[in-house]
């Protein structure tokens, strides 16, 4: 799926009143770049609840087109609603990015009244932007119970290298005795909303 989203440059209007007439300030950057731009609220809630920090958005730049990653949204403390915004430009060289996991079969040791934990939804990894995945499936039909599959368990695709950890879990099959704490744990209030939505390494460190 394609995501698409207008930006404008930005050079002497003031972010307070960008915000307040209902857009977002932010920036365009990469190793060459670092330019001033503001997309609309509104069009960039609606792409960014699709595309979040996995998928490859093309910014439609006052008659060019830039293919970007968002890095970094800050968030209004009181409005609670994005105050500024970082995109990622997106040139040959590889980018390091989260990709969903798409997990695949029911595991044999579910079956006999286990419980499938997921710890990671999601991997990073170092990649061509030309070659981004959607996602990575996971297989898990085969797991046991007390069994757990690992990073480097993973069958990544052509052209993806892992940027984790190989021995992070996963995915652990718990034991039929252990659900219900599993079961309490993950009904335990949430946390308070970040006020910085970020994951991953930026690309110029």
């Amino acid at each position: 799926m394609e995501y698409r989203l207008k930006a404008y440059y930005r050079e002497s209007e003031n972010p307070e009143r960008l915000r307040d007439s209902g857009k977002i300030p932010g920036i365009l950057y990469n190793k060459q770049i670092n330019k001033k731009v503001y997309v609309d609220l509104g069009e960039f809630d609606k792409v960014f609840r699709q595309a979040s920090i996995h998928h490859v958005i093309t910014l439609e730049l006052e008659g060019q087109t830039q293919d970007v990653l968002v890095r970094q949204v800050n968030l209004d403390k009181r409005k609670r609603r994005p105050a500024h915004v970082d995109f990622y430009a997106l040139s040959d060289e590889p980018v390091a990015m989260y990709v969903p996991l798409k997990f695949v079969g029911t595991p044999q040791g579910v079956r006999l009244g286990g419980v499938m934990d997921t710890v990671l939804r999601d991997v990073e990894v170092k990649v061509s932007p030309r070659n981004i995945p959607d996602f990575i499936e996971v297989d898990v039909s085969g797991l046991g119970i007390g069994d757990s599959l690992h990073l480097s368990d993973l069958k990544l695709p052509e052209g993806v290298k892992l940027n984790m950890r190989g021995d992070s879990t996963v995915v652990t099959i718990v034991p039929p005795e252990d659900a219900e704490k599993l079961a309490a744990e993950a009904a335990a209030p949430a946390a308070a909303e970040p006020e910085v939505i970020k994951k991953g390494k930026a690309e110029e460190e």
